[in-house]
């Protein structure tokens, strides 16, 4: 599959890291970047934060493009739902429903926003969640 040039930036606070599946935790935020990549089309922007927000903590994933009209948001987090057969780029449906069954497991809340323009997705948890840099954890 041929995927449309994005370019991107990364902001990350110094220091946060995440108790929990390295595995899963890594595979839900590539899923969103990827998403971001394959759904926001040409030319658009591609930016992933980490950041501590109060008492919480926040990543976001955020892009240029379409985004997902709010409408359509809640049923995106099912199996195999697809917004439109017509949309750039291939997949099954799956991407967003295992991004919120690993959040789920992790005890992150998931939402979904407009990014003015494209769709901004965040990922937050407590801080109680965040741990030591020495322990073994997911970063």
């Amino acid at each position: 599959m041929a995927v449309a040039a994005a370019s991107g930036a990364a902001a990350v606070a110094p220091g946060l890291r995440f108790h929990g599946d390295r595995d899963l935790l890594t595979q839900m935020l590539a899923n969103l970047v990827e998403n971001a990549i394959r759904h926001a089309g040409a030319g658009a922007r591609v930016a992933l934060s980490l950041r501590r927000d109060g008492a919480w903590f926040e990543t976001v994933v955020a892009d240029t493009g379409p985004g997902i009209p709010v409408a359509e948001r809640a049923r995106v987090f099912g199996r195999f739902v697809r917004l439109d057969a017509s949309r750039p780029g291939e997949g099954h449906g799956l991407g967003l429903a295992m991004v919120k069954a690993v959040a789920d497991l992790h005890g992150l809340a998931v939402s979904l926003s407009d990014a003015g323009p494209g769709l901004r997705v965040a990922l937050s948890g407590p801080l109680r969640a965040l741990v030591h840099p020495d322990r073994n954890t997911a970063s």
